[in-house]
């Protein structure tokens, strides 16, 4: 099945590069113009379109005057003899510079930051007395214009909600490998670890996850937003028993596959500022329990896809951005409910943050931080010693949006982390440890495609 999962990824990324590459924001005969910064279709945008005109004829346009803003700070005025933007009232064609823009205001037309074009600053206020917000002018527009209206953490959630009926959908793939006994925060090798234990008569020496995963994001309103994300998992674990007479060592393998939950994240947006560059937003999560819990394995957690109960939790985000930087942080808090074999994973508490660099519009590159404390699982009200604990892991992440299709955008994302810190709970039973593994590393590597659909109040 892992292999599966790779080609689908690999031939979906090769095939789509394949059939619908093209040179952004250039059209010929029959094909649909699109955006080059977003690749949403411009003949869906003409109310907030804008029009640039290079100094050699050629003409390129964008779904709004976001998009053109990046652009003419990626290329310079200097490239272009014409610039102009549609009155968002009249549809009117009116010079960029002359221009007066609304920004922050309750109508998200194409993109965020939603800065919308007038002909002149009494419509421009007008509409500010509607609709909220403020008045810019152009060169303020250039001021506050970023790289990107947001970006996505990989391990914590992001603050930004893009506006109602924008669309998201994806593929990912994950490994994670745990492969040193920790007693508490201190580290140990497996099969030292047993040596030198006589009574010790078995203990864990690796653990393999494979995950892969389809995922959705949609955004009911302009401030709701939708994430649903259904993981399939295929598990290995290995240990190590020694025979306590003879003292010989052998390996014992398992392994397990199936869907894991369905994993639900509401987002809703509490504030923002009206430049839209800091967002604070409740999260709400929850999971419906379509992955199997198999009593076989009730002393051998790792191997379980499903917790045989739903999960609730919820949160608080920040999302803030300056220049070319984004800044993300969450704590969240997740319950779990005991399932129907009478085990309970336990209750889990977990804070991040992430700081991004976008040079351009295409690319980014990061760093993000979590941690997560668990509670100790439950096994008919008793519980269990060797589950629970402190992990803090450090993660290194990037993505690149190589292909504008389908009236979107393509983004292929990628993350390799390792704990930085791990305290986890053991139990001692006279010269015996039940412990837990920790170590290792993790990654993940996913292709997305986003797109917004549109609406006009």
């Amino acid at each position: 099945m892992k292999q599966i999962w790779v080609c689908i990824l690999v031939w979906a990324c090769l095939g789509s590069a394949v059939a619908f590459a093209d040179d952004a924001g250039t059209t010929t005969a029959g094909e649909r113009e699109e955006c080059r910064i977003c690749g949403m279709w411009i003949d869906q945008y003409q109310r907030t379109a804008a029009e640039l005109v290079y100094k050699d004829g050629r003409k390129e346009h964008t779904c709004g005057v976001v998009c053109m803003f990046r652009i003419l700070e990626d290329e310079g005025f200097e490239a272009f003899s014409a610039i102009t933007v549609r009155d968002f009232d009249s549809g009117a064609i009116v010079d960029a510079r002359e221009a007066a823009y609304s920004i922050g205001s309750r109508v998200i037309p194409d993109m965020i930051p939603n800065i919308i074009a007038f002909k002149d600053r009494a419509s421009a206020e007008a509409f500010q007395a509607k609709e909220g917000g403020e008045v810019i002018d152009f060169e303020r527009g250039l001021q506050i214009i970023t790289p990107r209206g947001q970006t996505v953490p990989f391990r914590l959630q992001t603050a930004v909600t893009t506006g109602k009926g924008s669309f998201g959908l994806g593929a990912g793939f994950g490994y994670r490998r745990r492969d040193d006994i920790k007693l508490g925060s201190d580290s140990r090798d497996p099969h030292t670890f047993i040596k030198n234990r006589p009574q010790q008569p078995r203990a864990p020496r690796k653990m393999e996850s494979y995950g892969q995963s389809l995922f959705v994001n949609y955004g009911i309103t302009d401030r709701l937003a939708l994430l649903a994300n259904l993981p399939y998992f295929e598990k290995e674990t290995s240990r190590f028993e020694k025979n306590l007479q003879t003292g010989r060592i052998t390996i014992i393998d398992a392994d397990a596959a199936g869907l894991g939950d369905l994993d639900l994240r509401f987002r809703y947006n509490l504030w923002r500022n009206a430049v839209q560059n800091t967002w604070v937003t409740a999260t709400l999560t929850t999971t419906i329990p379509t992955g199997r819990f198999n009593k076989a394995f009730v002393d051998s957690p790792a191997l379980q896809s499903g917790a045989g109960a739903p999960s609730v939790g919820g949160g608080l985000l920040l999302s803030y951005s300056w220049r070319d930087l984004w800044f993300h942080s969450s704590a969240t808090y997740t319950g779990k409910l005991r399932n129907g074999d009478e085990y309970r994973f336990g209750n889990e508490a977990a804070a991040g943050i992430a700081l991004h660099y976008t040079p351009r519009y295409d690319y980014m590159f990061g760093i993000e931080a979590d941690a997560i404390h668990a509670e100790k699982n439950e096994f008919k009200g008793v519980t269990v010693g060797n589950t629970g604990g402190t992990r803090v892991n450090l993660t290194f992440v990037a993505d690149w949006r190589f292909l504008l299709a389908l009236g979107g955008n393509f983004t292929l994302r990628a993350a390799i982390g390792l704990p930085i810190h791990e305290d986890l709970n053991r139990r001692t039973i006279g010269p015996r440890e039940q412990v837990q593994l920790g170590g290792g590393f993790f990654a993940n590597a996913a292709v997305t495609y986003a797109t917004r659909f549109p609406f006009f109040e």
